[in-house]
C-alpha cells in the first residue's frame, strides 16, 4: 500500500492510491460510484491519473472506501520538535536581518569594488560583513534543519557548504578590501560562479521536497535555480542579484509557516 499524505498526493499517484484502495474493498467501478454519487467517466479518469479531483471528491471517495481522510492527510506529516521549532523560528528572524543588511553590504562591496570608501570605512565595512555573516548561518540553519527532519542529504550538504562559503568569502572581502582593483574584480567573479552553483544545487535540493513543503517550496526552488545560473554566467550576475531580493522574502515566509506549523 503506498504511504503517502493523499492530501499532497498529485497524480497519477492519487489514482493509483484510489485503485488500490477499491481493489482492496472489493467493489467495481460501477459499485463504488454509486455509493459517492459521481460518474463512471470521473472516477476512471481519477484512477488512469488524467484529472486532480477536489479535496471534497477526495473525501467522499475515501470515506466510502472506509478510509479516515483526515488520518490519510496525517498519515506521513512532519511534526517539528520544540527545539526545531526554536531553531527555525530564530531562522527566519536571521532571515529578515540578512535581507536588509544585504542592501548595506551590497552597497558596501560596490564602493569597496570602484575603491571609493568615501561613504564606508574600514570598520564599519568589517562590522556590515561579520553582522552579514552571523545573520546568515542562523538563517540557513533553518534549512539545515528541515533537511534533518526530512532526511533529505542533498539540502543536508549543500547548506552547509553555502553557510561554510559565505562566511569564508566574507572574511576574504575583509582581507582585501585593499588590494588591487584587478585582484578584486578577480574575487568577485570567481564568488559569482561558485556560489551561482551552490545555489543552483540548493535550488533542486528545495524543489525535491516540493511535495512535503509546498507549491511555497516549488517556487522557491525555481527561482534558485535561476539566480543560481544568472550567477555562474557571471554577466546575467545583475539579474541573480535582483532575483535574491524576493528569493530571500520566500525563502524568509517559508521559514515562518514551518515554525508556526
Amino acid at each position: 500500500m503506498v504511504n503517502k499524505n493523499i492530501h499532497t498526493m498529485k497524480q497519477p499517484e492519487l489514482g493509483k492510491r484510489i485503485f488500490e484502495l477499491r481493489k482492496e474493498k472489493g467493489l467495481t467501478q460501477e459499485e463504488l460510484v454509486e455509493q459517492c454519487n459521481i460518474n463512471v467517466r470521473t472516477i476512471q479518469r481519477i484512477e488512469a491519473g488524467e484529472v486532480n479531483p477536489r479535496s471534497y471528491t477526495v473525501k467522499i471517495i475515501l470515506e466510502v472506501l472506509g478510509v479516515d481522510y483526515f488520518k490519510e492527510e496525517q498519515k506521513d506529516s512532519v511534526i517539528f520538535t520544540a527545539k526545531e521549532k526554536k531553531i527555525l523560528n530564530l531562522a527566519w528572524i536571521f532571515g529578515i536581518v540578512y535581507f536588509f543588511i544585504g542592501f548595506i553590504e551590497t552597497a558596501a562591496d560596490f564602493y569597496q569594488l570602484t575603491g571609493d570608501t568615501s561613504l564606508l570605512n574600514t570598520s564599519l565595512y568589517i562590522v556590515v560583513k561579520t553582522i552579514s555573516a552571523i545573520s546568515f548561518v542562523f538563517f540557513f540553519t533553518g534549512f539545515h534543519t528541515i533537511a534533518n527532519r526530512y532526511n533529505s542529504q542533498l539540502l543536508k550538504v549543500i547548506t552547509l557548504f553555502l553557510m561554510a562559503a559565505f562566511v569564508i568569502s566574507n572574511c576574504i572581502d575583509v582581507f582585501s578590501m585593499h588590494f588591487i582593483d584587478e585582484i578584486i574584480a578577480v574575487r568577485t567573479v570567481i564568488e559569482c560562479i561558485v556560489f551561482g552553483g551552490l545555489q543552483l544545487v540548493f535550488g533542486i535540493g528545495i524543489l525535491q521536497l516540493k511535495s512535503k513543503l509546498g507549491q511555497l517550496a516549488q517556487v522557491n526552488g525555481i527561482l534558485e535555480i535561476i539566480v543560481g545560473v544568472s550567477l555562474t554566467t557571471v554577466f546575467l550576475a545583475s539579474l541573480g542579484l535582483f532575483l535574491l531580493i524576493p528569493t530571500i522574502i520566500i525563502e524568509v515566509f517559508l521559514l515562518y509557516k514551518l515554525a508556526k506549523k
